[in-house]
């Protein structure tokens, strides 16, 4: 028997961070230039910048047997361990960075979908995690293909809203 409120986090990326060194995504809150506060900076890396971003979710149920109201899902950024080339803060670097972590939150809002109004067990709700995760991780690398790392800016704009459209089309699953 689970104990009463037991919580379970799963992160989609490697590594854990504080919570007060997370960003959560907001709508109306962008990236800025300061958000990327990592010195340190991959030495085989031609990047201009790297956003590290993911998706957290955190279940709280007493029971074995719980529904989707009992797991919070949510996007975020990692200030400390996001960079920026200081010869490339430019405008539509700062876009491809952006679609980076909107691409986190369309996951997010896909991973409620597919748990919404489900009743399931942790063992479900990880096997739902690893399908929206292979998902995720595919769609991350497709942007930076079809981009070429935002370097395309027709295909970069062309990306953009279409990471914003179907984050807009998923708006019943938003936090």
């Amino acid at each position: 028997m689970l104990r009463p409120f037991l919580v379970f986090i799963f992160l989609f990326i490697i590594g854990l961070a504080k919570a007060q060194d997370k960003i959560f995504w907001n709508a109306n809150r962008k990236l800025v230039w300061e958000d990327f506060q990592s010195k340190t900076q991959s030495n085989t890396s031609n990047a201009a910048a790297t956003t590290f971003c993911g998706i957290s979710y955190l279940l709280n149920s007493p029971t074995k047997k719980f529904t989707s109201k009992e797991v919070k899902i949510e996007s975020f950024f990692v200030p400390s361990k996001s960079w920026a080339h200081s010869d490339h803060k430019t405008d539509l670097v700062l876009m491809h960075e952006q679609s980076h972590f909107d691409i986190a939150e369309l996951f997010a809002r896909r991973f409620r979908k597919v748990i919404s109004n489900k009743t399931m067990d942790a063992k479900t709700l990880q096997k739902v995690y690893t399908d929206v995760y292979d998902d995720y991780k595919d769609y991350q690398q497709d942007y930076e293909t079809v981009t070429n790392h935002g370097r395309i800016r027709d295909k970069q704009y062309e990306y953009t809203q279409k990471i914003n459209q179907e984050i807009e089309n998923l708006s019943d699953f938003k936090t």
